[in-house]
Order: structure tokens, then C-alpha cells, then sequence
């Protein structure tokens, strides 16, 4: 069985801008970038891949970014939320308020607008949210909230 998650892993479409966007803008920590490989094509699906992968750690996590030379993607960027395989990312923050005000000085485009949402009701009640995208389109979020101990 699942006993925890390792990481995500992210496709992107420059790998430098992408690892200046994680560890400049979100404050993730830039572990390592691995060479160029050719190594993992046929176990990742993708025979014939050439890839390059950057390690990007947070507090309780980490995220590959993934850069594919061969084979090019034939999109330019993420697909909607809404689409069949979509994940996003949810990032937990102290003061979202605080965090969003940064992320807009920095050039962060948040959707529907900089104003978080808060949850009305249940288990997540008073827990505060925003959607944004990363340079390719991935979806991310912000969550400011915490789970009780009970």
C-alpha cells in the first residue's frame, strides 16, 4: 500500500527558465540539474526520450522538472484544468495575502484575478486558495490552511 508521495514530476518546455521560475518565485530549493540522457525512454513510454531533469525541493517534497529534446512536445503549453490527466500542485503557505503580494511584484499572473477564495464549509472551512500557472501552463495553487490534529 501507499504509505507517502515522493515527488511530482513536471514536463517543461525550457528547463533553465522553469528551475529560475521554481526557485526564484516559489523559493523552492534547486538540489540538482542531471546531464542530458537518453537512458529512460522506453520505461517512461516515450521511446527514443532524450531528457534532462532538474530536482527542485520544498518543505515535505520535491518536484522533477522534466525537459524532453527528443521527442519535442507537439503543445507549447499545458493543456486546460479541465482536461482528462490534468494535475495541479498545491503549495501550502503561512500568509497567503502576503505570498500572492510577492508573486504579483515578480510578474505572477493568478486566475480570476489576485484575490484568494476561502472555503465556506466542511473539513477545509476558513482554508484560503488561488489558482496560477507556471511559464508552461501547469496549474499550481496556493493554500493557506492547515489540518487539525484531532
Amino acid at each position: 500500500m501507499i504509505t507517502g508521495q515522493v515527488h511530482a514530476g513536471i514536463t517543461v518546455g525550457d528547463l533553465d527558465r522553469s528551475v529560475a521560475f521554481y526557485r526564484d518565485i516559489l523559493g523552492l530549493r534547486h538540489v540538482k540539474t542531471e546531464p542530458p540522457r537518453a537512458s529512460r525512454g522506453e520505461r517512461l513510454g516515450v521511446p527514443g526520450a532524450r531528457i534532462k531533469i532538474a530536482i527542485m525541493d520544498y518543505p515535505g517534497g520535491s518536484i522533477e522538472l522534466i525537459q524532453y529534446f527528443e521527442p519535442k512536445s507537439q503543445k507549447e503549453k499545458a493543456e486546460p484544468v479541465n482536461s482528462i490527466g490534468q494535475v495541479h500542485i498545491a503549495f501550502q503557505v503561512d500568509d497567503i495575502e502576503k505570498t500572492i503580494e510577492k508573486m504579483v511584484e515578480k510578474g505572477v499572473e493568478f486566475i480570476g484575478g489576485n484575490k484568494h477564495e476561502v472555503i465556506s464549509d466542511g473539513p477545509l472551512q476558513g482554508w484560503k486558495w488561488i489558482y496560477f500557472k507556471d511559464p508552461d501552463g501547469t496549474n499550481l495553487e496556493l493554500i493557506e490552511g492547515k489540518l487539525s490534529e484531532d
